[in-house]
């Protein structure tokens, strides 16, 4: 009997890519939800570059917003899946304050779950998937799809990057290991020192991996970002635009106005900056380290929905302190590309008296150098903080939190136990080496953020504007001048599927 795949294909055109390969090597039958907007969904409406079983286009499965919830049916599918509702609906950008468009009521986000819930039951009912193949879920909408497989028993192959920059892997969740798919093999990697261990990892820098991608398309010239908003303005804003629930409320002026004011802000925030954080460190200071995270970004909004308010967090913490400690807060640089933090934010943490905010320039490995302690929700900086042999305290679980010096937080009541004891712990080398080797033999060459940057600089406007039509031949001319990258990615979900059968 042929194995069933369900593709979960995002408007990044990675996995479409993956399809097409899969198709070509190997006798499955592939069925696919789309989450394409409204000029995406025409643009695909008629490929036949991959002959999938079956096709869903997620948005077409939604109807506005229906005045008559059942509720009932809702605490029925929470019972069922064993999945909270309201924690995955609190992850969602949308229905949050980083939409300033629209702000949505209980009853319209329940209608929505409600659609959704049903939406996705009818298809996984209809197919019988063996395996859902998707991205990283950063949306609470494939985050939603993903949880229903898993409590179904639906074997999930998600692809993440790595926390070893210009590598990725494929396992059940994001930024975890399959322990029970773990070939265990013998060491390849051996540091004797971990000055070699730093410097064998600066070629897999995540930072440096990062450093090319920008978000929506926000570095592009001036010049750039006029035009694609023009062809926003008079191409893509359309009727069949405004009814999908993530760009309710927003109209042309209002859109002007709102991104004009953002811009104001986000330079009236950097001389808040600018003027009011610290630049110089003191060494001879006893601190801990936290560095601020992205958001929204799905390591905390997901990952850590209980703590994705970091100002909590860290207030939280200056109260755990040791009285000889500080707390340093660095900002994130990358934060530009939310055009930085409220100042009321920056100035709860500035009045902590305790609490030291760092300006995004400082090189982080200066404070990873002298710090005591690394805390962090859930960031690479964690992975980093091992390298530089100093303990770390998370707040989830991450793909690193197994390491012995990494503390994993149950509960903010033991916070000042938990500093207590990272203070007494050691970063042993062999410990460090061994996780390593379980990193390498996991993950696989594969550069992520720089596929992301062909796909936008090729389709997306340097990922402003993704809302656009794109035509199939030149989506077939794409997918053959990457062949080998998506040959690789293609052998390594087979690869990984394979495992999963001999696991059983």
């Amino acid at each position: 009997m042929k194995d069933r795949i369900l593709f979960w294909i995002h408007a990044d055109l990675i996995h479409f890519g993956i399809a097409e390969k899969l198709q070509e090597k190997s006798d499955m039958d592939l069925y696919a939800i789309y989450d394409f907007n409204n000029h995406l969904t025409k643009s695909f409406k008629n490929q036949k570059l991959v002959n999938f079983k079956k096709e869903w286009y997620f948005w077409e499965h939604l109807s506005g917003i229906n005045k008559n919830i059942d509720i009932e049916y809702l605490k029925k599918f929470e019972e069922k899946f064993g999945i909270n509702l309201w924690e995955i609906a609190y992850t969602e950008r949308a229905f949050g304050k980083d939409n300033p468009f629209y702000k949505f009521k209980r009853e319209e986000i329940l209608s929505i779950f409600e659609q959704e819930c049903k939406f996705f039951e009818k298809v996984l009912s209809e197919v019988k998937p063996n395996f859902l193949i998707i991205e990283t879920t950063d949306l609470h909408r494939n985050h939603l799809l993903a949880e229903i497989c898993r409590s179904s028993g639906v074997k999930i192959l998600m692809l993440s990057a790595n926390r070893l920059g210009f590598k990725s892997s494929i396992s059940s969740q994001s930024d975890k290991i399959d322990y029970d798919l773990d070939e265990k093999r013998e060491s390849v990697i051996e540091m004797n020192s971990f000055k070699d261990l730093r410097e064998y990892l600066e070629k897999y820098s995540k930072s440096q991996n990062i450093k090319e991608i920008d978000s929506g398309g926000m570095s592009i010239s001036q010049v750039k970002k006029i035009k694609q908003s023009i062809r926003w303005m008079t191409k893509t804003f359309d009727e069949d635009y405004k009814k999908d629930y993530v760009h309710y409320g927003i109209t042309r002026t209002n859109a002007i106005i709102k991104y004009l004011s953002i811009l104001l802000k986000g330079r009236y925030r950097k001389y808040f900056i600018d003027k009011n954080f610290v630049r110089q460190i003191t060494y001879d200071e006893k601190f801990l380290f936290f560095p601020l995270q992205i958001q929204p970004e799905r390591n905390v909004d997901i990952g850590a929905p209980f703590y994705s308010n970091q100002i909590e967090v860290i207030t939280n913490i200056a109260k755990a302190l040791p009285v000889n400690f500080k707390l340093y807060v660095k900002e994130h640089p990358k934060m530009y590309l939310r055009h930085w933090r409220e100042i009321s934010d920056y100035k709860k943490i500035m009045d902590l008296p305790n609490v030291v905010l760092i300006h995004p320039t400082i090189n982080s490995k200066t404070l990873l150098d002298t710090c005591s302690i690394v805390i962090t929700i859930a960031g690479t900086i964690g992975f980093d903080a091992a390298i530089y042999q100093k303990p770390c305290i998370v707040f989830t679980d991450t793909i690193y939190s197994s390491l012995p010096s990494v503390y994993r937080l149950k509960s903010l009541e033991d916070l000042p136990q938990a500093i207590r004891s990272s203070l007494k712990k050691e970063v042993n080398l062999s410990d460090v080496n061994k996780f390593i080797n379980l990193l390498d033999r996991n993950s696989f060459d594969y550069d992520e953020s720089d596929m992301l940057v062909r796909i936008c600089s090729s389709f997306f406007y340097d990922g402003f504007l993704f809302d656009t039509k794109i035509s199939i031949p030149k989506m077939e001319l794409f997918l053959k001048k990457n062949d080998k990258i998506y040959e690789k990615l293609a052998i390594e979900h087979i690869k990984k599927i394979k495992e999963f059968k001999q696991s059983e």
